[in-house]
């Protein structure tokens, strides 16, 4: 009876506020509460002291503040210079604030460290794309496929960049290998274009047989409106939601799908005013936004 007492009062010890700090999730201002006292409870150094910063930069980035994020990822850094995981999410950090260089240059090192990191290499890849250096961006997803062949998101990505660079016969191929390892709508959709601008007389055939059993909801409006079957003004009336950020996210779906839909009819001063809207509306980390940025690089260089 007396060992039982002892093992029940140890269990009932409370955690410390570095094991909240670690092990809280989902809420992300509780977890920064608790990694911000055992920060300056001067109680820890070195290793623990730079995974307690890590733990905290992923919180702020889950509030989207990055600019604390990246602090406390430089003071992980500092403290633990090899700390690769702190690397690569400083990249991620530097990657949603738009600042593709320093993101890239913080992938490098995360990659001497870990040369066959095939998250980092197409991590990279997306930030090749966003500078328009679409040679690379493939180069990348290549190395990433021969890590991983069966990475759809590294296959899709590869389908991307040749998209952007105009190969659209090979982005296609591409495709049409990422929507057999992760089906879904929206692949359905850049398969389409790739397919379309590539010279395929079949697309709007294919696109409706490979969407007709899942069509439903958003983004169907779209494939309804590449089928023929609907308006431009049908498509941004079903884009509206009572939800404030659903209605921001599909209105910047239906921006650059209704400006690609216009792209391929050669109605280039129609398409620019929604790519802008894309580019500007779109959270960085959208497909779309991606897809806008490219496009109006082509459509404005001199």
């Amino acid at each position: 009876m007396a060992l039982l007492l002892l093992a029940t009062a140890a269990s009932a010890q409370p955690k410390s506020d570095a094991d909240l700090c670690a092990s809280i999730t989902g809420k992300p201002d509780a977890a920064i509460q608790h990694c911000t006292r055992a920060i300056e409870s001067g109680k820890y150094s070195g290793e623990m002291l730079s995974r307690l910063h890590f733990n905290r930069g992923i919180e702020w980035g889950t509030k989207n503040d990055h600019d604390r994020a990246i602090a406390d990822y430089d003071a992980a850094i500092k403290l633990s210079p090899n700390f690769t995981d702190a690397l690569y999410n400083r990249g991620s950090a530097w990657a949603h604030k738009g600042e593709s260089d320093r993101a890239i240059t913080d992938y490098d090192a995360a990659l001497k460290l870990n040369p066959k990191d095939a998250t980092t290499i197409a991590a990279r890849a997306v930030e090749w794309i966003n500078k328009g250096d679409y040679l690379r961006a493939v180069s990348d997803y290549d190395a990433a496929i021969g890590l991983d062949a069966k990475s759809g998101n590294a296959i899709f990505g590869r389908a991307r960049a040749r998209y952007y660079g105009g190969e659209y016969k090979h982005a296609a191929e591409d495709m049409e290998r990422a929507a057999k390892l992760e089906p879904s709508e929206y692949t359905a959709l850049w398969l389409y274009l790739a397919r379309k601008r590539g010279g395929a007389g079949d697309a709007e055939q294919r696109l409706d047989s490979e969407t007709r059993a899942t069509r439903g909801g958003w983004p169907a409006p779209v494939i309804v409106l590449y089928l023929g079957r609907t308006d431009v003004s049908s498509v941004f009336a079903a884009a509206t939601d009572p939800n404030a950020q659903r209605q921001r996210d599909q209105r910047c779906e239906a921006n650059y799908y209704v400006a690609e839909w216009h792209l391929l009819r050669g109605e280039n001063e129609r398409a620019l005013p929604l790519l802008k809207e894309a580019r500007s509306g779109c959270p960085r980390d959208f497909l779309e936004f991606e897809g806008a940025a490219a496009a109006l690089r082509k459509l404005q260089k001199p």
